[in-house]
């Protein structure tokens, strides 16, 4: 087995509706890679028994995807899936495929991505397992998706433009992610440094988790110019199952 590395996106702000693209849910779980006897994740660790339920027999092909577990609320569980990685067996899979790097054991990723859509249609439907499904897509209408995504609670939306290649290990301009972030008021309760921490409560009072990442140099500069308690405008993706805000990240500070 050789460990490819995936082709990885970059970050669009706003979700648009484009001639020549399509456009794709992105589901909040694990990017895996798999074969038909191994799979593993995007940096390299195997969890071929991790995730038995994904073997299968038949042609050799290498799939690209996002390992989700399934949620009361929503599609996908963050926190399920990574239950089931660090070891609950009784936490329910599903491998959610959206591209194939390798079909009858050649590498495909020099094909344009509509004809690499079709083969992973063919591969999957062959296999037909119900631990592993397809990644559905529209052509053009990418906001239509996003607002989907939306009420139904997803991570956010992914744009690909027709006729370019998978570019191993690579991130490339042409897959694009739009998230959805939920927005809140907050206060900076606290701030350590080494490295810089933010530590954040509701307006109420209830404390809801700290930052350690995406500081803007604006934000930055206001952090190590001020002292807490003052109020701030956060983003997030959410909520965990402990009432914390998932991934916080700091807009503004007021």
């Amino acid at each position: 087995m050789k460990i490819v590395k995936p082709m990885l996106l970059e970050y669009q702000e706003e979700a648009t509706s484009e001639e020549g693209w399509i456009y794709e849910p992105k589901y909040d779980g694990i990017r895996l890679l798999v074969g038909n006897d191994f799979s593993y994740t995007r940096h390299g660790t195997i969890t071929t028994n991790r995730f038995p339920e994904l073997l299968f027999s038949g042609t050799d092909v290498l799939l690209d995807g996002e390992l989700i577990a399934p949620g009361t609320g929503s599609p996908d569980d963050f926190e399920g899936v990574m239950s089931r990685f660090i070891g609950n067996k009784e936490q329910e899979i599903i491998f959610m495929a959206f591209d194939i790097i390798t079909y009858k054991n050649e590498t495909i990723t020099r094909l344009p991505i509509e004809e690499r859509k079709g083969l992973l249609t063919e591969v999957l439907s062959n296999i037909d397992s119900p631990y592993m499904n397809l990644v559905p897509y529209i052509y053009t209408e990418g906001e239509a998706v996003f607002n989907l995504m939306k009420e139904n609670k997803m991570e956010g939306v992914v744009a690909k433009r027709l006729g370019t290649p998978y570019l191993t290990g690579k991130r490339s301009d042409n897959w694009r992610k739009s998230i959805v972030w939920s927005y809140h008021d907050c206060v900076v309760l606290k701030v350590t440094y080494g490295p810089l921490t933010v530590q954040l409560c509701s307006v109420e009072g209830s404390y809801l988790g700290s930052v350690q990442i995406g500081f803007t140099s604006e934000v930055k500069e206001k952090i190590f110019s001020r002292t807490p308690p003052y109020n701030c405008k956060v983003k997030s993706r959410g909520w965990t199952s402990s009432g914390k805000l998932r991934i916080p990240l700091i807009v503004s500070i007021e």
